[in-house]
Formats: structure tokens, C-alpha cells, sequence
């Protein structure tokens, strides 16, 4: 197995054996070894997984000799220190002793603490051979996602190298505050940010005073939430017209940044504008839903992006038409399963996260007669969840118009 799918069988091992670990002892054995053999370590081989760590320079702190918990040994040298706490400890409050062997041990350039759920990631970029005292990054193993994983790829066994571990590092932190920078000059634009604004579009003639700069910030502040909006329905648009992405590493910051320009400096979007195709096929849904012994009224919304049918509500939707993508799609909220069971001789697969369940593709009008059987259970499956009270989300941003 992969990486990924180590540290997912690794998360459930992890969620059923945490109620029952007490002490540091315990979560070692049953959640921090285990994590660290998914990192490709040798955990039996005390040449590479070292416990109780003793360097040379070690003295005793109250009669008792310091210790690192675990040491990962790499070409004979120690390379990574990583310090223990009990599982229902915060891996915040560790006190201080891993940095006194990591300041120590020049090999060492990484430094983690772990209560076996939370994985914190200490190196040395503010001073050489100084442990930051705080961490580059963070690992959840209850709650990551795939870019978690890739971040965690460089400490493995394969791939470890301390030196472009820095250079991930210094990586890692700056993204993070020019993401909380852009983030905070978003929401709310500073002075300094709008005469930069100011300047490049050359809109004002003459001294920008403070007067000037408090009457564009609303101006500005709109501006930001139309280029967002555009730039995330452009997205959205992208990812219709092309259902299965071939996977890609991620970009760096930079290529990012290039990327978030170009979408920028794209046009705006067309109006919406519902399509005679999208009203045929309502009109067809709702001729199959009147069968129904549930007989409940249905409506539709359109968006940018989809044509919604729905029971009175955008958020008690049962179907989504996807018709402006190269391959024309349905989208209910039925498991890709049972989806496909319903509709025999059409393909069918599981919908990307965020728009439902199931995707189901057709090419006319017509193909929704034959769809009858599946339109139906999604219809019925939606007025039972309405009438229990537990209908879910799903209303559109967008601007809609509603038939």
C-alpha cells in the first residue's frame, strides 16, 4: 500500500484504540509506533527506531537520566527526535527536554511531539542548531487530507533528507502567512493595500488622501467578492467540463500564484440562462414524479453551473442536470451503488464531493424517459428525508432564477 492508504487504515486503528489508551506507555505502543512504521521505519531494528534515546551529553534532571522517546537513525546517525505524550495529553505542553537534545545533536535537524493523534513538526530556521519553539507544520491522523499526506511524504524513510526538509519547511511557513496576509486583505483591506490599488489602476488623479482611501474601501471590498465569485464559478465550470481530472501533483506557490492571476484575468461569466434542454427534461421529471403515490410539487432552480430540481426548496433538491459540459450528466443523492442499479446501460460513477452521491450521463432529452425508474427513488428518497425533517444542504450561491 501507499502512503495515504497507510495512514487511513492507520486513522481507523487509531479512532477505535483511543478510548481505551491510558498512560504515555500505552499510546507509544498502540499509536505512535504504528505511525511510525507507516512512515516506512523499521520499528524492531534498534539501529533505526531507537527508544529511550541516551546522547553522550545527557544528564540526570531530578535523579533521573533524560531521555528522547524515540531517535530515527538514518546512515548511523541520529536524524529525527521525537518526544511522547499520553494520549490524552497536549503535545503543546512538552517541556522543553527535546529541545535540549535537538540543540545538542547537530545531525538532528527535526524535532517532533506527538500525544499519538497530533503530530508536531519542530526544525531549526530561526537559528541554526536551535529548535523554533514553534512547529513548521502539523499532522492530524484523525482528520488529514491528501495534501496533508504529501506535506508528511519528506519525513519517510525513502525520502527523507534533512536539508530539503528545511527548504519544505521554510516553504511551509511562508504560504501560511501570505495565505493569512491575503486572507486578512480580503476580508478587510488596509490602507496601504488600497492606495497599492489605487496606484496600479491609476483611477484617482492627484494626492490619494485618507478621505479618498475610506471611500474606495467599499469599492474595493466588492471588487475582491466579484473576482472570488468569478474565480470559483470558473472553477466549478472547469471541473463539470471535465468529470475525470487526470491526477497531478500539487504546485508550488509559485505556479499557484501564476494560476490564481490567469483565472483572474479571465472574463467574466456569462447570465444565467436556462436552456430549452433543461426545461424539457423538467418538464419530463415532473410528468414521471406525478406517478408517485407521494405526489408532492416540484420546482426547479438554474444556476451557473447546474439545473436543479428540487421539492419547494433549493436545499430538498433530487436531481442536478449538468448540460454544459462536453458530456451531458444527472446527479442525485442516491450511493453510486444503488444509482446504477437503477439505470441499466448507462454509465454511471460516483459524483465529485460537494455537488451529491451518483452521476449519471446521458446524451438527450429522451435518455430521461429511460431513467424513469432511477428519477422516481431519488424523488421519493427526498420527500421522505423532507417530511422526517432531516433534509441536508446543497442551496446554490449563485444568482438562480426559479421556475
Amino acid at each position: 500500500m501507499g502512503l495515504g492508504e497507510d495512514l487511513r487504515l492507520l486513522s481507523e486503528q487509531v479512532r477505535k484504540r483511543q478510548a481505551f489508551i491510558k498512560g504515555e506507555e500505552a499510546t507509544k505502543q498502540a499509536l505512535i509506533l504504528p505511525f511510525i512504521q507507516a512512515l516506512g521505519y523499521d520499528i524492531y531494528d534498534p539501529t533505526e527506531t531507537q527508544p529511550e534515546y541516551v546522547a553522550d551529553f545527557a544528564k540526570k534532571r531530578g535523579g533521573v537520566m533524560e531521555k528522547v522517546d524515540y531517535a530515527l537513525h538514518l546512515k548511523g546517525q541520529p536524524a529525527l527526535f521525537i518526544e511522547c505524550k499520553a494520549a490524552d495529553a497536549t503535545p503543546e505542553d512538552h517541556d522543553g527536554q527535546l529541545a535540549r537534545y535537538f540543540n545538542a545533536t547537530p545531525s538532528v535537524r527535526i524535532g517532533v511531539v506527538t500525544n499519538g493523534t497530533r503530530y508536531r513538526f519542530f526544525t531549526d530556521l530561526q537559528s541554526s542548531n536551535m529548535m523554533d519553539a514553534t512547529p513548521f507544520m502539523e499532522f492530524n491522523v484523525l482528520n488529514f487530507s491528501d495534501r496533508d499526506v504529501e506535506l508528511l511524504r519528506p519525513f519517510t524513510k525513502e525520502f527523507f533528507d534533512a536539508t530539503s526538509i528545511q527548504g519544505h519547511a521554510e516553504e511551509i511557513i511562508f504560504v501560511g502567512k501570505v495565505t493569512a496576509l491575503i486572507n486578512e486583505l480580503l476580508r478587510n483591506p488596509s490602507e496601504s493595500f488600497v492606495r497599492f490599488l489605487l496606484a496600479e489602476v491609476e483611477l484617482v488623479s492627484g494626492r490619494v488622501t485618507r478621505n479618498v482611501v475610506e471611500r474606495f474601501v467599499p469599492i474595493v471590498k466588492k471588487s475582491i467578492q466579484t473576482t472570488l465569485l468569478d474565480m470559483m464559478t470558473k472553477s466549478i465550470q472547469q471541473e463539470i467540463a471535465q468529470p475525470n481530472p487526470p491526477s497531478a501533483a500539487a504546485p508550488s506557490p509559485a505556479e499557484a500564484l501564476q494560476r490564481t492571476a490567469e483565472v483572474a484575468e479571465a472574463p467574466a461569466v456569462a447570465q444565467i440562462e436556462t436552456t430549452e434542454l433543461e426545461l424539457e427534461i423538467f418538464r419530463i421529471v415532473q410528468k414521471q414524479c406525478a406517478e408517485s403515490a407521494l405526489r408532492q410539487s416540484i420546482s426547479y432552480k438554474d444556476s451557473t453551473t447546474y439545473f436543479g430540481i428540487n421539492l419547494g426548496k433549493v436545499t430538498s433538491w433530487f436531481l442536478r442536470a449538468f448540460t454544459n459540459g462536453k458530456k451531458k450528466s444527472l446527479v442525485t443523492r442516491l450511493p453510486a451503488e444503488q444509482a446504477a442499479m437503477l439505470a441499466p446501460g448507462f454509465e454511471v460513477e460516483a459524483a465529485p464531493d460537494g455537488i451529491g452521491k451518483s452521476r449519471i450521463y446521458f446524451n438527450a432529452s429522451g435518455d430521461i424517459e429511460k431513467l424513469r425508474t432511477l428519477v422516481l427513488v431519488a424523488y421519493e428518497e427526498e420527500a421522505r428525508r423532507q417530511s422526517s425533517g432531516s433534509a441536508d444542504g446543497g442551496a446554490s450561491s449563485e444568482t438562480t432564477t426559479s421556475g
